[in-house]
């Protein structure tokens, strides 16, 4: 079930055909502000409810909320088919306005001191309230800014400094609360793995900011105005460097500026730490996979942040952990739902590390067994037309569910989609068969669409065959010795033994019986007379 509130409102319910989208996605991220769009047909009954920058959307998939943020400027299409974009509620932080500023204290003491700053600018809707801070240092930091900046940045300088993660929830009195975590941890039980879920693959080699040789500097003395250096406790250098590194790559020389350190110890051990990671190679892994449990709600639903283990022997991976870094939603078509994880694995020599066999930049896309697209592009005389042709198994406790679907879109709007769904349970067997059309009369000035859904069904039930049409109280029920006609599921006429038999009839013309017939005559008469036979 998925639902979608602006300003608290309802205005989508996958239950509700009255309020059907043309589509629905968001897009989310680790420390992101994420986005949101929805497209809507110009006869929707909320197609001028979104005030851009003001209404408030949260979108819910089962009950549980997955995105909350505001509507942009809407866009419009030659059809009037209106695109709303929408920025994640972390994007309110650059409402606010954060004068210039110096603290030195505690990153939580800061952290609370700049979120009260900015609920004190902006309207209630757009407050937060400051839940938990966990794992963070609780040493002193120095952040400054000479220049005004919006909270957001001075957010991001802070998860910057000292790491973790901005995460947003809802506390009991229904507020808003920002956190901040230095780990999420959440092991999801759901497994990526080659040839049921796994989608790309790819490993790039890098490190933008390598170093082999560091010059630190610290705090600008007050007296004479020149930066702390190592050299009173590093043998009169102002520089360290790793042998290693350098032999295996030669000088990189590189300075780094800590303000917030006073002492010459403090700074080298600063500037050893911060070398052990500079003269590495970092490999990045990132991996795209498909989110099973729109297949089965039993699975785990994967979420940002979540920790998540791979299984490719393909590429290596065996049972390795990685962190869900960014998500991709389609509301509409959860079969299209994907999520990105990340892995940074740093060495010396960027050489192959934790069982990965191979060290190409390359992508490798793999196809999921369980549902396959045949994508079919042709142009027409006056648009193009595309065809999507895709297969979706379904298997749960209870059944099983084989669908088959095909949609024609034109201008990137669904023009028809028809759908065959198999189910079988423990006694019985469904074929459903679901017709949508979109028509488009070029002629209406409105350009209003015209919807039209068709459902129809063969059953195989207990050994009878049952065909109907969802909507339509007529159905035909095919048993062993007869043939029912049934409505609205009382039997008004059967075959048996060579003989109909109908409870109450209605001819419209004439009646035969052997060589006799009821016929109507032009006065208004009944004739029964003979029309065959001896």
């Amino acid at each position: 079930m998925i639902q979608l509130y602006v300003d608290d409102a309802l205005v989508y319910d996958s239950r509700v055909k009255a309020t059907a989208l043309l589509g629905l996605s968001a897009q989310l991220g680790l420390n992101k502000g994420g986005a949101a769009t929805i497209v809507l047909p110009p006869t929707h009954p909320a197609y001028n409810d979104f005030i851009s920058y003001r209404s408030i959307v949260t979108i819910y998939r089962d009950g549980v909320l997955r995105f909350r943020g505001r509507a942009l400027y809407p866009v419009d299409d030659s059809n009037l088919i209106r695109t709303i974009t929408c920025e994640g509620e972390r994007c309110f932080l650059r409402d606010g306005l954060h004068r210039p500023h110096t603290y030195n204290a505690p990153p939580a003491e800061i952290f609370t001191e700049v979120m009260g700053l900015y609920n004190a600018q902006v309207e209630a809707f757009k407050q937060f309230v400051v839940g938990t801070i966990e794992g963070i240092s609780p040493d002193a930091i120095v952040l400054e800014s000479e220049e005004a900046e919006p909270f957001s940045a001075t957010l991001d300088k802070l998860v910057e400094m000292c790491g973790g993660y901005i995460i947003f929830t809802t506390n009991h009195d229904g507020q808003r609360v920002i956190n901040w975590y230095s780990d999420i941890g959440y092991q999801n039980r759901q497994t990526i793995e080659f040839g049921s879920n796994l989608v790309d693959f790819a490993r790039t080699t890098a490190n933008t900011d390598l170093a082999t040789v560091l010059v630190p500097y610290g705090a600008k003395s007050e007296s004479t105005g020149e930066r702390l250096t190592i050299k009173a406790v590093n043998g009169g250098l102002d520089f360290i460097q790793d042998d290693d590194a350098v032999a295996l790559r030669g000088i990189i020389v590189k300075a780094v500026y800590w303000d917030e350190i006073t002492t010459p110890d403090a700074l080298l051990a600063k500037a050893q730490q911060y070398l052990n990671t500079s003269k590495n190679i970092i490999t990045s892994l990132e991996l795209t996979a498909v989110d099973l449990s729109y297949l089965d709600k039993s699975i785990d639903s994967f979420m940002v942040g979540d920790i998540v283990k791979v299984r490719s022997k393909q590429h290596g991976v065996e049972d390795e952990f990685y962190q869900l870094t960014e998500q991709s939603l389609d509301f509409l078509q959860p079969q299209y739902d994907r999520v990105v994880l990340g892995k940074n694995i740093t060495s010396l020599t960027g050489a192959d590390v934790a069982s990965v066999k191979r060290a190409d930049d390359s992508i490798r896309r793999l196809n999921r067994a369980i549902r396959s697209d045949y994508n079919v592009n042709t142009d027409a005389i006056v648009e193009e037309a595309k065809v999507a042709m895709s297969t979706l198994i379904q298997q749960t406790t209870e059944n099983l569910t084989l669908e088959v679907s095909k949609q024609y879109a034109t201008n990137e709007a669904v023009q028809e989609a028809i759908t065959t769904t198999m189910t079988q349970l423990s006694d019985s067997f469904e074929f459903l068969f679901t017709e949508l059309s979109t028509k488009v009369d070029a002629n209406d000035a409105d350009a209003r669409e015209q919807l039209s859904e068709i459902k129809s069904y063969i059953r195989f039930e207990d050994g009878n065959i049952i065909l109907g049409k969802a909507g339509n109280e007529i159905t035909l029920r095919l048993e062993n010795d007869r043939i029912l006609f049934l409505d609205d599921g009382a039997e008004v006429a059967y075959f048996t033994n060579k003989q109909l038999t109908v409870k109450d009839a209605s001819f419209l013309n004439s009646m035969r019986i052997g060589a006799f017939a009821f016929i109507p005559r032009d006065n208004g008469n009944l004739s029964l007379v003979k029309v065959g036979g001896d």
